[in-house]
Order: structure tokens, then C-alpha cells, then sequence
């Protein structure tokens, strides 16, 4: 009888999941960025006795919240601006996220991540101009990189 069940309620979510893709990427966000943050822990020395539990849920709303929407609307947009499915077009659209998209990420999640940190405005002002620009710099060659892997 509970197998039963919870097959019922597999097939229901992911019918739910179908009818609203968006809520796959807001999942899939919200337990991948606080996974990377417990990872990034454990490479600090932590254990789970001692990892930063708030900082993992921070990940979580910030990633599920606010950058799956986000990913999801630049998707559909660049989808739309660009529907063909080719390399030209491929890397038109890695070039165009680079120079709009990524900027915006970058100050985003610094702003982002420093207000859920309770810091003041003034103090993820200062967080933002110290790491967004060299983390952009860090990144610029990724997009290319990936999608020169999508064949």
C-alpha cells in the first residue's frame, strides 16, 4: 500500500513538475546551491556538527529563489531572440550572456548573498565593488568553454 502511494504522489509531482518548468530549475537550485555550500565546508575542515547551517540555507533561498527565475527568464529570452539550434548561434548566445547576463549575476549574487547575510546596504555596496569585477574576470571564458562541449 505505501509503495502505492508513493508512486501516486511520484507521478503527480512530476506531472505538476511538466506543467510548470520552472519549478524543476527552482528544486534543482535550491538543493544544489546549499550543497555546494556544505561541500565547500567540508574543504574547510567542517563536519556536520559544525557547518554553517545558515549559510546553507542562504544558498538555498538565494538559488532557488531568485536565481532559477532568473535563469529560467534569460533562457526563454535568448530562446526567443534566438531560436535556431546550431554553433554560430550557440556562441552568439554565450557572447551576449557574457557581456549582459553574467554582469549581472555577479553583482547580483554579491548583493544578494551579503543583504541575506544581514550585512547593511552600504556593506554589500563595499562587498560587491571588492569581488564582483575579478569573479567576472575569473569566469569570462566559461560560457565559451561550455558551449564548445554541447555538440
Amino acid at each position: 500500500m505505501t509503495t502505492k502511494m508513493l508512486r501516486s504522489w511520484q507521478r503527480i509531482f512530476i506531472a505538476k513538475l511538466k506543467l510548470h518548468p520552472m519549478a524543476k530549475g527552482v528544486l534543482t537550485y535550491a538543493f544544489m546551491w546549499p550543497t555546494g555550500s556544505l561541500i565547500q565546508q567540508t574543504l574547510e575542515g567542517r563536519n556536520f556538527k559544525t557547518y554553517d547551517w545558515a549559510r546553507a540555507l542562504r544558498f538555498s533561498l538565494f538559488g532557488g529563489l531568485y536565481v532559477a527565475p532568473c535563469l529560467y527568464g534569460w533562457l526563454r529570452l535568448s530562446s526567443a531572440m534566438w531560436p535556431q539550434t546550431n554553433l554560430r548561434v550557440g556562441l552568439l548566445k554565450a557572447l551576449t550572456e557574457q557581456v549582459s547576463y553574467g554582469p549581472f549575476a555577479c553583482v547580483s549574487f554579491f548583493m544578494g548573498m551579503s543583504l541575506l547575510e544581514l550585512k547593511t546596504f552600504e556593506q554589500a555596496i563595499a562587498e560587491t565593488k571588492a569581488k564582483a569585477l575579478p569573479t567576472y574576470k575569473a569566469s569570462a571564458f566559461g560560457p565559451f568553454y561550455r558551449q564548445s562541449t554541447f555538440r
